[in-house]
């Protein structure tokens, strides 16, 4: 990171006010590392809000999630949390090579990365969800195109 010097709009000069900002200029190592990180912890957090705003959502229109990781929502929340560390972290390690070659990577990219990856962990932790595999891998590949938007708007990938 460099310090570039800002000199203030005319009502600040007066008071001879000079601000230093950091300007990115992060290399795609730190890119990928901080791109891993971050989607490590904070998809599986919004995989659990998700959990939890769709038991709700079921339960106001009649129809029933199956109750996975427990019978309270908090239960489901926590459980989808921690079994959505697993997925959430292949998909960052499989989209690593675009962000060490790039900067970034693109949708298409992360929404494969993310249904393959709940693939993956499904085979590995299954899962009894019956007829739901399809509409969650979709919304696997749905919560790691939000996460490209997540780390986009953060300044860790590029745009």
């Amino acid at each position: 990171m460099r310090l570039v010097r800002r000199v203030m709009t005319r009502e600040c000069i007066s008071r001879q006010d000079i601000r230093y900002t950091m300007k990115p200029d992060g290399s795609n190592g730190q890119r990928a590392l901080w791109s891993v990180l971050i989607t490590s912890l904070a998809a599986p957090f919004f995989a659990g809000i998700a959990v939890a705003l769709l038991a709700l959502i079921g339960q106001a229109l009649g129809f029933a999630i199956p109750p996975q990781f427990g019978a309270s929502l908090g239960e489901a929340a926590v459980g989808a949390f921690a079994w959505g560390a697993f997925p959430a972290t292949v998909s960052a390690i499989g989209l690593t090579p675009f962000v060490l070659e790039k900067g970034s990577y693109g949708w298409l990219e992360a929404a494969v990365a993310g249904v393959l990856a709940f693939a993956v962990s499904q085979a590995i932790f299954p899962i009894a969800a019956g007829g739901a595999l399809p509409v969650m891998a979709f919304c696997a590949g749905l919560l790691a195109v939000f996460m490209r938007l997540v780390l986009i708007s953060g300044g860790i990938l590029r745009g």
